[in-house]
């Protein structure tokens, strides 16, 4: 009698459990141009023009409001949309009624990303909310990931429901860049999931050391199990007339370009179980210093199976679905290429790296170049 108590509880558990999430399918590289509110041109001709030019830079995401005839120009173009449901139309919680009615409507449909409901600081009063909001969201639409995005990693790991989490950090002007992606990798890890990262488009200055600057923020923080990529919304990417790349949409085009190239594998490799670095003799502004390894980064432990014989790198450690260990070196210096030796306690069977140009892997023959503001896969079968 009582197992079958048990079983009928059991019953009742998961029927009131929220469906289980949705993983999302690419790196999201992705045009924002703000949240909570239509920002983006309501001319069909004007958005066109605009999809256009992002996709010219790369990108692959756009958040904005859904609107059917949006869906349809961004399929022809080869972009997702993230729905936004914190504008007033279709917002989570202030008209639950019409967000439900929209995520329900867009089950299984291939032109969405995911479903964005939060992109701000998160409090002890609510994250109740948050998940509150996030489960709706997945019981409506369980076929596309839920997202929620916090400042500095505060208070994100606390909340339920979610498929996809993210941050802002704008460490150049800011520091904390090491902490905050600790931060983020411990919740990837607990959650199962990667995360996003919401930073500055101006890190530098335009059209000179921008792209490297910006590019180390990201290409640093794909070790560590990032999946993809926000700008801040007040950077003119594209004139406001013309729609046509400006001088910062080129810096960023760039910079995408480095991570579109290699954005399937890093979807195939989930997150990280450890992050480790060498010692560094130049800093990020490529300043020499004391060589040591960075305060908050972990050096190589004794007698770990592999080591990074010469160049300056940090490196995260992941496993493909086949179980083979897959490398992710990003460059510590986001002015000069690396050339990078590695060594191995044991001879494994084979080391390949991924040819970004070619879109495919081949064998590894003596140095890896990881270029300044850039990452490299190796992987290695052991």
């Amino acid at each position: 009698m009582s197992h079958v108590r048990s079983l009928a509880l059991l019953a009742l558990l998961l029927a009131a459990a929220p469906a289980p999430g949705a993983e999302p399918k690419a790196f999201a590289l992705v045009y924002n141009h703000g949240y909570s509110g239509d920002n983006l041109p309501t001319d069909k001709d004007q958005f066109e023009a605009l999809v256009k030019s992002a996709r010219a830079a790369h990108f692959n995401v756009i958040l904005c409001q859904y609107e059917p005839w949006r869906a349809e120009i961004c399929k022809k173009h080869g972009l997702l949309i993230f729905v936004d449901l914190l504008v007033p139309a279709h917002h989570v919680y202030k008209n639950p009624e019409a967000a439900k009615k929209l995520c329900q409507s867009l089950k299984g449909n291939e032109t969405v990303y995911g479903y964005h409901i939060w992109s701000d600081n998160i409090t002890d009063a609510t994250v109740p909310g948050r998940t509150r909001d996030a489960k709706s969201v997945r019981e409506w639409d369980d076929t596309h990931p839920v997202y929620v995005g916090t400042t500095y990693m505060n208070r994100v790991n606390r909340v339920e429901g979610y498929d996809l989490f993210g941050y802002y950090d704008f460490h150049w002007k800011r520091g904390g860049h090491w902490n905050h992606l600790n931060k983020a990798l411990a919740t990837a890890q607990a959650k199962k999931f990667g995360f996003l990262r919401y930073d500055d488009a101006v890190s530098g200055l335009v059209g000179k050391g921008n792209p490297n600057r910006v590019g180390y923020t990201f290409a640093t923080s794909v070790p560590f199990g990032l999946k993809g990529i926000f700008y801040h919304f007040s950077a003119d990417i594209v004139d406001k007339k013309t729609f046509a790349l400006t001088a910062l949409g080129e810096d960023l085009k760039k910079v995408n370009a480095r991570f579109a190239s290699v954005g399937d594998e890093l979807m195939k490799i989930g997150v990280p179980t450890a992050v480790y670095s060498t010692a560094l003799s130049r800093d990020a502004k490529n300043d020499p210093v004391p060589l040591a390894v960075p305060a908050g980064l972990k050096e190589f432990p004794k007698g770990h199976w592999f080591r990074v014989a010469r160049g300056e790198v940090l490196v995260g450690q992941f496993a493909d679905p086949d179980t083979r260990d897959v490398l992710v070196f990003a460059n510590h210096n986001p002015y000069e290429s690396q050339q990078v030796e590695l060594k191995f306690a044991a001879a494994p069977k084979a080391v390949e790296f991924f040819d970004r140009a070619a879109k495919k892997w081949a064998p590894l023959k003596g140095a890896l170049t990881v270029e300044d503001h850039g990452v490299e896969l190796v992987r290695v079968t052991r």
